[in-house]
């Protein structure tokens, strides 16, 4: 049986619209994020990152994250079966709009960095500066299928002249609409990290729980709780915390996952996979509850054994083990002030994995198996 291919002919349904921007986008973000996440330890504890060849397969995976956007309005356009034109049309849309990659124009006699010649004229420099915004590449993502949607139903999908007119007009125009409307997306990150941000002024066990039952919720949506923990700055306790949150929800998510899911579809939510699930979630936004549940819980031992972090591993938990090893690891190049005191083996046992599944299971109990918000049923899905 032929899957049916896109067309404006056939009516758009709100929901199913939704989801599958959703899924298209929780693929996009893993095939990017998780890559370099899971290698990062271990490329510069294997002694890789000393080498040429280590190095450059560092850099690229790198690269990748910068690459998230574009995934996203491919993997988008994949779920509604456009045709390869309209693929990469949303595609290019949805990378120019979300700022992982930022241009400003180089004036004459400026050295470039890394070839280290003179620019003799004025030009533009590109430059690639992470993931950018998750939130405006699924929200440009969405309108650019939503103007192909229109051209194919009322102009003929630009007939014999789409190859040229849809990328210039619907790429590039949903593509510089998206870039004008950037700042004010960007807002909703703001919001939320100036809220976390908050959280900080607290005395450190209230501070602890908000911050895990913050960083539980965030890691299953479209905000990067990477990027909202390098936006304030979170170090010390509140990035143990956050971390301590993350690392509630993937638990939770496995117990799950593992009762109705492939077994690769368990290790991948371990390995990193967790908005891989949003659109399970958004079905059945109950499920948020036993996260924040299982997080501050779990953040009870954030005070309690001085468990800290930095900016660059606040809101990873167990992805590429990098909240774990840098709290366990001491650090020298790290400042004082930052994070000033390193936890044993034992107790990263204790605190990374037996409290934290304890927990997970405890707000299992209390909200599938009591309550019966959720099963593990709601949260069947490929990864």
């Amino acid at each position: 049986m032929e899957t049916q291919q896109f067309s404006g002919k056939n009516p758009l349904n709100l929901k199913d619209f939704f989801f599958k921007v959703l899924s298209g986008s929780a693929n996009g973000i893993l095939i990017g994020v998780v890559p370099a996440a899971l290698m990062k330890y271990i490329i510069l504890y294997s002694g890789m990152a000393n080498n040429h060849i280590g190095a450059e397969f560092s850099a690229i995976l790198t690269l990748f994250t910068s690459m998230i956007p574009f995934l996203i309005g491919m993997a988008v356009a994949m779920n509604f079966k456009m045709k390869i034109l309209d693929t990469g049309v949303v595609a290019l849309a949805t990378m120019v709009a979300s700022n992982s990659i930022l241009w400003g124009m180089a004036q004459p006699g400026t050295v470039h960095p890394l070839t280290g010649k003179v620019i003799s004229a004025s030009s533009h420099v590109y430059m690639a500066a992470g993931a950018g915004d998750v939130i405006n590449a699924m929200l440009v993502a969405g309108i650019a299928v939503f103007a192909i949607w229109l051209v194919d139903r009322y102009l003929n999908g630009f007939g014999s002249m789409a190859i040229i007119l849809s990328p210039i007009i619907v790429g590039g125009g949903v593509g510089l609409f998206g870039k004008l409307i950037a700042p004010s997306v960007g807002q909703i990150t703001n919001l939320i990290g100036q809220g976390v941000e908050s959280f900080t002024n607290l005395a450190p066990l209230p501070m602890a729980i908000l911050i895990a039952m913050a960083f539980s919720v965030i890691i299953i949506t479209p905000v990067s709780s990477v990027g909202i923990a390098l936006a304030i700055s979170l170090s010390g306790l509140g990035a143990g915390a956050s971390a301590m949150g993350v690392v509630a929800t993937t638990i939770v998510l496995m117990i799950n996952s593992w009762q109705v899911n492939k077994k690769g579809t368990t290790l991948a939510i371990f390995l990193g996979a967790m908005k891989g699930m949003m659109p399970s979630i958004f079905k059945k936004p109950a499920m948020l509850l036993s996260f924040m549940f299982a997080g501050a819980l779990s953040s009870l031992t954030v005070p309690l054994f001085n468990i800290q972090g930095t900016p660059t591993t606040a809101g990873f938990g167990f992805i590429g083990m990098v909240s774990p090893l840098q709290s366990m690891i001491p650090d020298a190049a790290i400042p004082s002030t930052v994070m000033n005191h390193y936890i044993n083996p034992f107790v990263g046992l204790i605190a990374w994995v037996v409290v934290p599944v304890i927990a997970s299971f405890i707000a299992q109990l209390i909200f599938s198996k009591w309550l019966k918000l959720y099963s593990p049923e709601d949260l069947k899905q490929e990864l």
